[in-house]
């Protein structure tokens, strides 16, 4: 089963198998419109107000969806005059990336790290500024002699992060001993993560987390 970050899914997942299904869910517009009918029954007119579209432009797409596979017809819901067509798509949906009609798979872990990326910025942006940062600082690294802009504040990381979680992003330089003593409390701390992975619960706040170890081009 897919792991989710962002939220929670425990049903079952549908899997892509065609190259217009992986079309259809690469495509940004395309999605907007399927997403109102993810593991939920609704007609077009409905569906339609919740995606901000036209019926007429979400009806081409539902024609599509049906098509492809994505979009079940599932019956009608009578009312007076013409019953309304229901609709519903899989809660889950996998898309291999084999599947993606995209250039190569960092453009497809671009656009799959997308939302994940302005949900930390926007709750970075919105820490920054209860924690009052000092403002930002641009300099040329003595060592790389790249140029870096980051927030700036007159408390050390610790002291400004303590209590309200903490963010730590660098490139490290690591010896064979030290990547294999880093490994070990990253896979320590990703099992203990894994093991916390649940749904929204009361007296339990929502938040981001992300653990990457990966080696760099020198």
């Amino acid at each position: 089963m897919p792991q989710t970050i962002l939220g929670s899914y425990t049903g079952e997942w549908f899997t892509v198998q065609t190259p217009e299904q992986a079309r259809l869910l690469s495509d940004s517009a395309a999605v907007q419109m399927l997403q109102p009918f993810l593991g939920r029954t609704l007609g077009a007119a409905e569906a339609a107000r919740e995606a901000g579209v036209s019926v007429e432009r979400l009806s081409y797409r539902i024609r599509q969806f049906v098509a492809a596979g994505l979009l079940k017809d599932v019956g009608e819901q009578p009312r007076r005059g013409r019953p309304v067509r229901l609709y519903q798509a899989a809660g889950g949906i996998f898309l291999p990336f084999q599947h993606t009609p995209f250039e190569d798979l960092e453009a497809q872990i671009a656009v799959q790290l997308e939302p994940i990326q302005r949900a930390k910025v926007q709750a970075l942006a919105r820490l920054l500024t209860e924690m009052h940062s000092d403002g930002r600082v641009l300099y040329r690294d003595e060592v790389s002699g790249k140029v870096h802009s980051e927030a700036a504040s007159s408390l050390t990381p610790h002291a400004a992060w303590r209590g309200k979680g903490g963010n730590r992003t660098g490139k490290l330089w690591l010896s064979r001993a030290q990547l294999a003593e880093l490994q070990a409390l990253y896979d320590s701390l990703s099992e203990w993560v894994t093991a916390l992975e649940t749904g929204p619960r009361a007296g339990a706040k929502p938040y981001l987390l992300e653990l990457t170890l990966v080696p760099l081009e020198e």
